[in-house]
């Protein structure tokens, strides 16, 4: 399907997400072996109106979509006296410290600091945190989510 749709419309077949509206955007898993008639059937158990599949073109691989995620992380640096945000795209088994690794190459650490970088969610009107300790993995980590970072200061 993807080819012919691809071909139709002079866009690369790799970077074509199709949906149904069965269910609300529902994305249709990429599959080399599945039928129109079987992916119709399927969103039909679903839904008891009329099926109709969607196509979507994007800009970047189907494969990265589903393999990598993107996050973006509020950089407060330290003391809480900046504020940028970056967004930052990582293979879903990568893991929070690889994403303080890709982080600390775009930010400017304080040069007597510690160098070290923790990420957080804030929680509760910001009144609260849940800090990451490093090992959880990316494709793990709950959607929609802020997440902060920060240079830990040498008082900690």
């Amino acid at each position: 399907m993807a080819a012919k749709v691809g071909e139709r419309l002079k866009h690369e077949p790799m970077k074509l997400r199709f949906t149904t509206t069965a269910i609300t955007k529902y994305v249709l898993k990429r599959a080399s072996n599945q039928t129109i008639g079987q992916i119709v059937f399927l969103s039909y158990i679903h839904s008891s109106t009329t099926v109709t599949v969607l196509y979507e073109k994007l800009d970047v691989s189907i494969v990265d979509l589903e393999t990598k995620r993107s996050l973006n992380v509020i950089w407060t640096g330290i003391h809480d006296k900046e504020r940028s945000t970056y967004l930052l795209s990582l293979s879903k088994t990568s893991t929070v410290q690889d994403l303080i690794g890709e982080l600390s190459k775009q930010v400017q650490l304080t040069p007597a600091g510690t160098g070290r970088i923790r990420v957080f969610t804030a929680v509760k009107d910001g009144k609260a945190q849940n800090e990451f300790t490093g090992s959880e993995m990316i494709g793990d980590i709950p959607d929609p989510v802020e997440l902060f970072a920060e240079e830990i200061p040498r008082e900690e």
